[in-house]
């Protein structure tokens, strides 16, 4: 199910910033109305060399350097990695606790009495403490 969970939120990550950039068409259209992140995405992305010296135009009028372009690309795939490895991170501790993974302290088998614990109290209203199954040689 985790593997499932990160695959999906991968691919949606990938659309979402396949999403940043523009078409040669929406870009011919009206370049001004293209914003920023996706004008530099599509130039860093683009293999068509006519489209990329439009785009290299778009960005001189801009006033925006290529490097400048470089950085905002890497710092959105940064954010997006780390979005990633957040829901990744999140998805693992939510199935974990819904699995009760790392049980070592609490045992799977329920205790029958009233003391399995020295901090309980026993069915008079008095503290466990030493006779508690817990403090004594092998648990319970």
């Amino acid at each position: 199910m985790v593997t499932t969970a990160q695959r999906i939120f991968a691919v949606t990550m990938a659309l979402a910033l396949a999403g940043c950039t523009t078409t040669q068409a929406d870009f011919n259209k009206k370049p001004e109305a293209v914003s920023k992140a996706a004008l530099c995405r599509t130039f860093m992305e683009t293999k068509d060399q006519a489209f990329y010296q439009d785009l290299l135009g778009e960005l001189a009028r801009r006033k925006i350097g290529p490097m400048d372009c470089y950085q905002m690309v890497q710092q959105q795939n940064q954010a997006a990695a780390a979005l990633v490895a957040i829901a990744v991170v999140g998805t693992a501790v939510a199935v974990c606790a819904n699995n009760n993974c790392g049980n070592a302290y609490y045992p799977t088998n329920t205790y029958r009495g009233n003391c399995q614990y020295n901090w309980q109290y026993d069915a008079a209203g008095n503290r466990c403490g030493h006779r508690s199954a817990w403090s004594r040689p092998g648990g319970f």
